[in-house]
């Protein structure tokens, strides 16, 4: 598992319609190249998401709790990757949070570990830092 949370002065309102918004998802996630939700943003529902050289996959809302929290899965030829999305109210401010769970087949698990998982790692700051310096400038 990586995760990575921030907090911030920024809406949950302002978080939650980034994050709700899955076709302008590369606004604020560099390792993705296209993304496309062709209905409404609730569980069970899928997009699809191409990552910058990649091709595209089918990804499923597993759970989605409007403001607060929503998670999706995408089932791989290596493993699946599920991911849950987190907004918590501390006072004033809020704390967004990303984590991300692998589950990797055996034999992929030096090829997801040297050329996937590392990627994955580094963009979390930088997607959450992202969301949170657009949501602060609505």
């Amino acid at each position: 598992m990586a995760s990575y949370q921030a907090t911030t002065h920024a809406s949950v309102d302002n978080v939650w319609a980034l994050w709700a918004d899955v076709n302008n998802w590369k606004e604020w996630d560099s390792g993705i190249k296209h993304s496309e939700l062709l209905t409404q943003f609730s569980a069970g529902n899928s997009f699809s998401l191409t990552p910058q050289g990649g091709e595209p996959i089918p990804v499923t809302l597993k759970t989605v709790t409007p403001g607060k929290e929503f998670s999706d899965e995408a089932v791989l030829p290596f493993g699946v990757l599920r991911n849950i999305h987190r907004i918590e109210q501390l006072g004033q401010k809020i704390t967004v949070t990303h984590e991300v769970h692998a589950e990797i087949k055996p034999d992929a698990s030096g090829f997801f570990g040297k050329e996937i998982w590392p990627h994955m790692q580094c963009g979390l700051p930088e997607s959450v830092n992202n969301i949170i310096s657009l949501a602060t400038q609505k």
